[in-house]
């Protein structure tokens, strides 16, 4: 078996409470979901979850906009399948890696 080393980190009282609740109802505690996080960090190759601002910025047709301000910039411009594809991506409905792929199988 692996030696096994000790991670630390502060948080305060009442997430780790929160957390400590739901973890009891899955049946888990706190080191085995610290370990699992950390694996899916490795597994994945970076952060297992969406990682973004709660509030958007923009609305989504600037958002539209805004990439298609940046493409035109580069002689590039948005298609209908491309505001689809963005829209999907938004919604939930497809992920930025099914979009890569999508894309790349295209090229």
């Amino acid at each position: 078996m692996e030696t096994m080393d000790l991670v630390q980190a502060r948080t305060p009282k009442s997430v780790k409470t929160t957390a400590n609740d739901i973890l009891d109802i899955l049946g888990l505690n706190m080191s085995t979901y610290i370990n699992m996080a950390l694996k899916q960090l490795i597994i994945q190759g970076g952060i297992p979850f969406s990682v973004k601002v709660s509030s958007a910025a923009y609305t989504p047709a600037e958002e539209i906009r805004e990439i298609d301000a940046t493409l035109r910039m580069e002689g590039m411009s948005l298609t209908s399948a491309d505001i689809d594809m963005l829209k999907n991506i938004k919604s939930g409905n497809l992920t930025t890696d099914e979009a890569r792929q999508k894309i790349l199988s295209e090229v």
